[in-house]
């Protein structure tokens, strides 16, 4: 059976230099997020023969085993994988697959899944040269948000986020909730945010804060995938500011030096998310899927 844990601190050089080197641009297997939301998605890992297998939990048994990430050949990885279903006395179901992860599993087992695409789980992949630049006829709508933004409230200014200005991220962040009517000591994202900032350093996270007359107005953190693609994990904006978003967005994409793409993570079914990201223009719109074999051949 699988050797499933939390992962705690101590354990994320090792996830990061496996999820560097393998190269995904999806934000599930960003270092940063894997740690962050492990205890709302209960989310558990396992290093096995060299590869970090990651799955999600509901009591002691996993409900969703990910492709395992590593160097080489994971087919004995995924034969353990079944094994330790089997051994739990479950069926194994492999999600948020990517298209090329589906493909394999079917190369590599030589089964027959069923596999269902997970609609909401979509990344919105873009790149940094567009969110910076906001180049041409495409981005007339967002560079006007932007001038706008700029008559109104001139006395703006942008900054990173530091050991000094922690506390006016998550007042953004605690704002945010109070004015969706929701308690952000009993919120989930809010509690990630707050232990977000916590382990900043050791996270390795990057954010900005943008300020009005001195009063900060909206927050946006994330972190490399790896050294190409950036994810963007939190981005909270006080809307009474209006067009607060397309400012923050802008102006963080221009401290994102060195990384060619922008993931701006999925739209979790909410339309009006879905196209707020689509206008964006993304250049890759990552598609997920869940998968389960529709036979007994891995019974055999």
């Amino acid at each position: 059976m699988l050797d499933f844990k939390t992962p705690v601190k101590e354990d994320l050089p090792y996830i990061r230099r496996i999820c560097e080197n393998y190269g995904t641009m999806g934000c599930d297997f960003n270092t940063a997020n894997i740690f962050i939301w492990r205890n709302k998605y209960k989310i558990r890992i396992c290093i096995y023969y060299g590869f970090l297998v990651l799955a999600y939990f509901s009591g002691n048994k996993p409900w969703g085993y990910c492709f395992p990430l590593g160097d080489g050949d994971p087919s004995e990885v995924i034969a353990e994988i079944f094994r330790d279903a089997r051994q739990r006395g479950i069926k194994a179901e492999f999600v948020m697959l990517t298209d090329a992860q589906r493909q394999r599993l079917v190369e590599i087992t030589g089964f027959k899944f069923s596999f269902k695409e997970l609609y909401g789980d979509e990344d919105y992949i873009y790149r940094n040269y567009d969110l910076t630049i906001l180049p041409g006829k495409r981005f007339h709508a967002k560079r006007n948000h932007i001038s706008k933004f700029n008559r109104e409230y001139p006395e703006w200014r942008f900054t990173l986020i530091n050991k000094e200005n922690k506390a006016d991220a998550l007042s953004v962040a605690e704002k945010w909730c109070r004015a969706k009517d929701i308690d952000p000591y009993s919120d989930e994202e809010y509690k990630a945010i707050n232990e977000a900032l916590e382990n900043y350093e050791i996270l390795k996270l990057h954010g900005g804060i943008l300020y009005v007359d001195e009063k900060p107005v909206a927050m946006t953190m994330g972190s490399g995938i790896n050294l190409k693609t950036f994810d963007v994990i939190f981005e909270k904006g006080l809307v009474e500011y209006d067009g607060v978003y397309a400012k923050i967005n802008n102006e963080f994409a221009k401290t994102l030096v060195g990384f060619e793409f922008i993931n701006r993570e999925e739209d979790m079914g909410i339309e009006s998310l879905k196209q707020s990201k689509l206008s964006y223009h993304p250049v890759v719109i990552l598609k997920r899927y869940r998968g389960a074999v529709n036979d007994k051949t891995e019974e055999s």
